[in-house]
């Protein structure tokens, strides 16, 4: 998380921040800190199903000089951005919470992009001022919930050689049927996930198809897998991924707000590299269904 509280610390002027769960005491006090050396920083959190457990950090900025707003409750919050500056932002699978620093797979990849950077601004605004239209503009590299799903099925659909997949959450049909017919028209289709007898005929399914999925035990002391991964073709010069936010559920690719970065080869190698090496660690690491 070091990483993550030093961008915190570098806003020199501005600082929002979309949050679905921020339950951080080390995050909460640099952000007031950031306040009160005339930083102005937002923050919009969730209220959809997590206003108790945000209500916390909510009192605690605000009496150190944060404007925090509570996202309409008509919708979940479910997008994890920082952004500074207005020239940098994060884009995260990780909840700002704490306890699940220790044990959880999830992962933050910088944007400085500019238009990427003036998307998410934008929108944060939008939504910060009570909003729930669209997001204001896709940027060059970033896909938006609602209405992700024809992307990401894009991506699968699309993959020739592989395709890399980690989620917390594998409760979409379409999603479930897109990966099950990319193992039978012959990609190698790999599915890192903690296990959850909610999805075991999704998953079931996928290796009838000749897919391979591994589950880590949701006990203690186990990776949780958190992230939220598609990666097609890893390797070539096709590879493609989306990382982020989108849990493969209808509600988080059709209602919620979300937000994943698009990455290619041809200005992301090296972050799909260590995507990839992540990936097939965590693979190998949990047993085979």
């Amino acid at each position: 998380m070091q990483p993550i509280y030093n961008f915190i610390r570098g806003a020199t002027s501005t600082l929002t921040m979309t949050m679905y769960e921020l339950i951080d005491p080390t995050a909460e006090q640099i952000l007031g800190e950031d306040a009160a050396g005339g930083i102005h920083v937002q923050v919009l959190l969730d209220s959809a199903l997590e206003a108790s457990r945000n209500q916390p950090a909510r009192a605690y900025l605000v009496a150190h000089g944060v404007s925090v707003v509570m996202a309409p409750s008509s919708r979940i919050t479910h997008q994890k951005t920082i952004c500074v500056d207005r020239k940098a932002c994060l884009i995260m699978s990780l909840n700002m919470v704490t306890d699940d620093y220790a044990s959880t797979r999830d992962v933050a990849v910088e944007d400085d992009d500019p238009a990427d950077v003036s998307a998410i601004e934008s929108t944060f605004a939008a939504d910060f001022a009570g909003g729930t239209a669209p997001a204001t503009s896709d940027g060059d590299h970033l896909l938006w919930s609602p209405s992700s799903e024809d992307a990401i099925l894009g991506l699968i659909n699309g993959a020739h050689q592989t395709l890399s997949v980690e989620n917390e959450e594998m409760d979409s049909t379409a999603v479930t049927d897109a990966l099950s017919a990319a193992a039978r028209r012959g990609v190698d289709v790999d599915v890192c996930m903690t296990a959850d007898s909610e999805y075991t005929g999704a998953l079931d399914q996928i290796v009838a198809a000749g897919g391979h999925v591994h589950l880590y035990p949701d006990e203690n002391g186990d990776l949780y897998i958190h992230e939220k991964l598609v990666l097609a073709d890893a390797g070539t010069g096709s590879a493609g991924v989306v990382v982020g936010s989108i849990n493969f559920s209808t509600s988080s690719m059709e209602y919620n707000r979300e937000l994943d970065i698009t990455l290619n080869t041809d200005d992301a190698s090296t972050q799909i590299a260590d995507l990839d090496a992540a990936f097939q660690s965590d693979f190998n690491g949990a047993p085979a269904l």
